[in-house]
């Protein structure tokens, strides 16, 4: 009977045993589960974000090119209309005005057209991008008509009556819509300009990831000659320029406009003439007459489009290409970039229980590819002409998107609010990420140990297309 009882209990807790070595088992499993589904979900996100921000970057870059040609076609229509006698004042007034609404509701149309693609692939809008376009818009309807310098002169004069309102109305519209793809090259009027350290994001990365070799690239002598903030070392944050405002604050087309006779360009009336028929465009009899009358013309700003310096396979930092780009297609000037920050929400529970979502963020930039007799670039002759037939994706690194990217809020935040208050108080510790790297930046022994770093290894400090075989090296390169 005793053998029999301690059979029994044995066996007992035998079974206790292998139940908690089952939940054990079951637990892990459950967690297994949780782990792979959010992993696929962040995979999945990451995948609709990157098709979304490819695809509203080539829509916007599309209506880019479109304005473009548009623009180009008005100046043929305008060499066409003009007359000997004089008469054509009202024709050419009519055209130059129409010319500068399409450097205006050109880019808000790729605007519009960057959401619907980010939304047909997927992305939701997004709260924040909404509602800074909206605040935006507000700051033109409010500010851009009113503001003046001391002598009472408008800061930001309208290229056309109205002006201000009117594009007041469509970023106030697109905003309502609600923003997925936020233009990540905008250039805002009221934004600070030049290359003040301070201003580029690359700067704080380069502390956060001990960089030092951006510091070779990009300031040799700063960690040496960097004392400490008190008295404030730094120069003045660069005013942001004031000047004639021809285009728009996203997705600019690059353009001016001046007056002058087209014999000032390389064209022929000739070829004028033929390019207009080419066009559909009507040529009149007298249209061999139009090429010494002064009249308003628009070019590309030759400031904007220039040589493609960023997508060189040259120099001391070349970009990593098979080959150089094309002489047709190597110019800087239109582009569309963009950036899409979406979430994904794990199932997974964080420290403590708390719920845990990741921010998947991707940038794309696109631009209007064409040329001029297939063999010049499209700004050779300055003139705008039609001449964009194709759009294509590139590298981000080569766009004209700014450091750290214009509809990058929390980088936005710092440079708008946080700047201006170090400049005046010194750094200090807060929850901004940006603020905290300038706290680092002012410890010296952080400094020293960059500075030691680069004196015996900076050799190693080579951008290559590869991913490098020394600490340093390698590319940095965007996608």
């Amino acid at each position: 009977m005793t053998m029999r009882r301690s059979t029994s209990r044995t066996w007992a807790g035998r079974s206790g045993q292998a139940l908690i070595f089952f939940m054990i088992v079951l637990v892990i499993l459950v967690f297994v589960v949780l782990w792979n589904y959010d992993l696929n979900k962040i995979l999945f996100v990451k995948s609709v974000t990157q098709n979304a921000g490819d695809a509203a970057a080539l829509a916007a870059a599309r209506w880019q090119g479109i304005t473009l040609n548009m623009v180009g076609d008005l100046n043929l229509m305008h060499a066409m209309a003009i007359r000997p006698d004089g008469e054509d004042a009202d024709i050419a007034g009519a055209i130059s005005n129409i010319q500068a609404r399409l450097c205006y509701t050109g880019p808000m149309i790729a605007f519009m057209a960057a959401q619907q693609a980010a939304k047909n692939n997927g992305v939701y809008q997004n709260d924040d991008f909404s509602r800074f376009t909206l605040e935006r818009a507000q700051i033109v309807r409010r500010d851009y008509p009113s503001a003046a310098d001391p002598d009472g002169e408008p800061l930001f004069p309208e290229p056309y009556p109205g002006c201000w309102h009117e594009y007041a109305d469509m970023l106030e519209f697109i905003a309502n819509e609600g923003v997925a793809a936020g233009p990540d090259n905008a250039r805002f009027y009221t934004d600070f300009t030049g290359g003040h350290i301070l201003l580029m994001a690359d700067f704080y990365d380069a502390i956060a990831g001990r960089y030092w070799c951006w510091f070779y690239h990009n300031a040799p002598t700063l960690l040496e000659d960097y004392r400490n903030f008190f008295p404030c070392w730094w120069p003045p944050l660069p005013e942001p320029p004031h000047r004639e405002y021809h285009n728009s604050e996203i997705f600019g087309l690059g353009l001016t406009r001046v007056v002058t006779t087209l014999s000032a360009f390389p064209p022929d009336s000739q070829s004028l003439t033929n390019l207009a028929g080419g066009r559909g465009i009507a040529v009149p009899d007298t249209a061999t007459n139009f090429m010494n009358t002064v009249s308003t013309w628009f070019v590309y700003d030759p400031s904007v489009w220039t040589e493609w310096a960023a997508m060189n396979t040259g120099g001391d930092d070349p970009f990593p290409l098979a080959g150089p780009v094309k002489p047709q297609y190597d110019y800087a000037g239109a582009d569309a970039a963009v950036r899409i920050e979406a979430t994904a929400e794990r199932i997974t529970p964080g420290p403590g229980g708390s719920a845990v979502r990741n921010t998947i963020t991707w940038s794309a930039a696109a631009k209007p590819f064409g040329y001029l007799n297939e063999n010049d670039r499209p700004d050779s002759c300055r003139l705008v002409l039609p001449a964009f037939h194709d759009v294509a994706l590139f590298p981000v690194d080569a766009s004209s998107a700014p450091s750290g990217g214009s509809y990058n809020l929390r980088w936005r935040e710092h440079v708008e609010e946080h700047l201006p208050r170090y400049m005046e108080e010194g750094p200090s510790p807060s929850g901004c990420w940006y603020c905290n790297q300038l706290v680092t930046w002012e410890d010296e022994a952080f400094r020293r140990a960059g500075a030691d770093w680069l004196s015996s290894n900076s050799w190693q400090c080579v951008a290559t297309a590869g991913p490098g075989r020394h600490r340093g090296g390698g590319t940095s390169r965007g996608h």
